[in-house]
């Protein structure tokens, strides 16, 4: 739409526009969705699983076999409709509670990571020394945010403090809403102090002379505190 007409485009919605996770679930669903749950779920003689949001999925196999499989029909269901896999984000590994005892017994590393909707996904244990599948932020998000912040901070340091820091905490909590979940409060309490080190630096270069000492910046927060970081969801 432009200006309220309708104008056609060949080339799809923008990259970033509101509409593309939209079209992008309806258009899955018959592509991906139905069709693993119809008939990929129905041939296969192991558990297996599908988690998709817009065109992000992983697939789960408790059978090599079946993976390797499924990874091949993919590629052909994928034609079929016009599309192709990105090869840089796409493969198979070995994931799940026997991932690590069979990785060394074939003498090699730690269980191989994935990354999905901005986590990083990896083998851990529970204190009493279980199998459980933990997340932290990806290294890539993690830096594009920082990246965000920091250029925001700057863009903004002129404006009245109260006023930085009460933005500033909206983007926070936002922040923490999505990445705060279990096993990954070191890493938004990591993001915070990274915020914390760009905002003291901006401020001290609204000037000729420098504003704050550090001990006088954190004594400054006492007044205007940042949102602090929160577990908001419990995964187990």
């Amino acid at each position: 739409m432009e200006q309220g007409k309708f104008e056609p485009t060949e080339e799809g919605s923008a990259q970033g526009s509101v509409m593309s996770p939209m079209l992008a679930n309806i258009y899955m669903h018959h592509v991906l969705t139905l069709w693993f749950k119809l008939v990929v779920q129905r041939e296969m003689q192991g558990e297996c699983f599908l988690v998709n949001f817009a065109d992000d999925f992983v697939a789960g196999f408790q059978y090599k076999s079946e993976a390797e499989r499924y990874y091949k029909e993919l590629k052909e269901r994928m034609e079929k409709f016009g599309l192709e896999l990105e090869s840089s984000k796409s493969r198979l590994i070995e994931f799940g509670r026997f991932a690590e005892q069979n990785r060394r017994a074939r003498g090699e590393c730690k269980p191989e990571t994935f990354d999905f909707l901005g986590f990083t996904f990896y083998c851990s244990k529970t204190r009493k020394g279980g199998f459980v599948p933990k997340v932290q932020t990806s290294r890539k998000k993690f830096e594009q945010k920082v990246r965000a912040y920091k250029n925001w901070i700057y863009d903004n340091r002129n404006r009245p403090m109260r006023e930085i820091i009460k933005e500033l905490n909206v983007k926070l909590i936002g922040h923490y809403r999505y990445y705060g979940v279990t096993w990954n409060f070191r890493k938004i309490t990591t993001f915070l102090h990274r915020v914390q080190q760009f905002l003291f630096k901006a401020m001290n270069r609204r000037g000729c002379r420098r504003a704050y000492t550090w001990n006088g910046f954190v004594e400054m927060l006492k007044y205007y505190p940042l949102a602090k970081p929160k577990t908001y969801y419990c995964l187990y």
